[in-house]
């Protein structure tokens, strides 16, 4: 599309923050995923997601790996562990075609239980699900009980595992 020729009002939304963080966490020994089950309010119910959240600028000023890394310890209890970055370096996906908000995806392999970690946000009350392995992540995109863009990221982190000559899956 060369020129837009039509003039139109989009509803246009945008989340606080730089950006948004999605991190799939890996167990090579287990060969398993940790996964969260939590409300979801646009849909308005509990779905199965992986680790997630925005980057806010008084938590993580504009880093998007610090925000991966705290997103991770808040709503899994993991920390460490090896780091991919899921899109190419310096680049961001745009979550939507009508929201302002940019995603950057991780993949992180071997992060340890962390025993006093940090809080969650007031408003999440998040269950744990750890051993799930890549058959049950498919099973669970393809019932439809986890979101798009925890999709998105799941399939990503699959894709680099089954690429990875370390990381056998």
């Amino acid at each position: 599309m060369k020129n837009r020729t039509k003039e139109v009002d989009f509803e246009i939304f945008n989340q606080l923050g730089k950006g948004c963080v999605l991190i799939f966490a890996w167990d090579s020994k287990s060969k398993t995923a940790t996964l969260i089950r939590e409300y979801n309010p646009g849909p308005n119910k509990i779905l199965n997601g992986i680790a997630a959240g925005l980057v806010e600028a008084d938590k993580h000023g504009s880093c998007y790996e610090t925000a991966a890394r705290h997103e991770l310890e808040e709503e899994t209890n993991l920390s460490g562990g090896a780091w991919f970055r899921l899109l190419h370096e310096g680049k961001a996906m745009a979550m939507d075609k009508y929201m302002m908000s940019e995603v950057v995806a991780y993949l992180v392999v071997d992060a340890r239980k962390v025993e006093n970690p940090r809080p969650l946000d007031y408003e999440e009350e998040i269950e744990i699900v750890d051993g799930v392995s890549v058959e049950g992540v498919m099973e669970i995109i393809k019932n439809g009980n986890m979101n798009c863009i925890c999709a998105f990221a799941s399939l990503l982190a699959i894709e680099k595992l089954e690429n990875s000559e370390k990381y056998e899956m």
